[in-house]
């Protein structure tokens, strides 16, 4: 999680390794329920489905929804696919001219007086949470309680564990709930070759 303000910043920065819980299940739109491909998350689809659910949050903590960035999509896109491609979850990159937020912001011509970005990380099967069979055979793998397979995240599972770890992390459940706040951007991409059958480094990203 990063917050600041122009002129000075703040860094409270938290990465949190994302790990067990059940998301909102307030009923979503049926094209969330797409599996995300090898190729990664459907940049739109993930936009909308986090913003489905970071506004559940909002509006159960009496705030105002947010609106769809597509500036901010863009920023939280590009910082997830640099993340990928340097496996590396981190607010800052050795990336030329997009290695810190307020890079990203300016460089995609975003307009702010207040910013936030959280960050996450996932795997590409649905792992985390339940115990996994050792008998797997590449991505074939089983829960080892029931013996069925191990599906792939929708966009809709992938989007509700992101909100649901970031809403019990102090830091982040600050940026999703802040007031100032008025406008949001998510953004996710795949490392294929990340352990256990892919990594998917996830970023969202606000201003007010």
């Amino acid at each position: 999680m990063w917050r600041f303000i122009p002129n000075w910043l703040v860094n409270t920065m938290t990465i949190c390794l994302l790990a067990s819980g059940a998301g909102a299940q307030d009923s979503h739109p049926a094209r969330f329920d797409r599996p995300v491909g090898p190729e990664g998350p459907d940049e739109r689809l993930f936009q909308e489905a986090v913003l489905f659910y970071v506004n559940v949050e909002r509006r159960r903590a009496g705030q105002r929804s947010l609106a769809n960035d597509a500036k901010l999509a863009r920023v939280a896109a590009g910082h997830a696919a640099n993340m990928a491609a340097h496996r590396l979850m981190s607010h800052r990159l050795a990336v030329p001219k997009g290695g810190k937020l307020v890079e990203r912001l300016q460089g995609n011509g975003v307009p702010y007086r207040r910013a936030g970005e959280n960050i996450a990380m996932d795997k590409a099967f649905r792992l985390v949470g339940r115990p996994i069979s050792t008998r797997a055979v590449g991505c074939a793998f089983t829960y080892a309680d029931t013996g069925e397979p191990v599906p792939r995240h929708t966009h809709a599972s992938l989007a509700t564990a992101a909100v649901t770890r970031w809403m019990n992390s102090k830091g982040h459940r600050d940026n999703i709930l802040d007031p100032n706040f008025r406008r949001m951007g998510a953004g996710a991409a795949i490392d294929p070759g990340g352990p256990a059958c892919g990594d998917v480094y996830l970023a969202q990203n606000f201003t007010g």
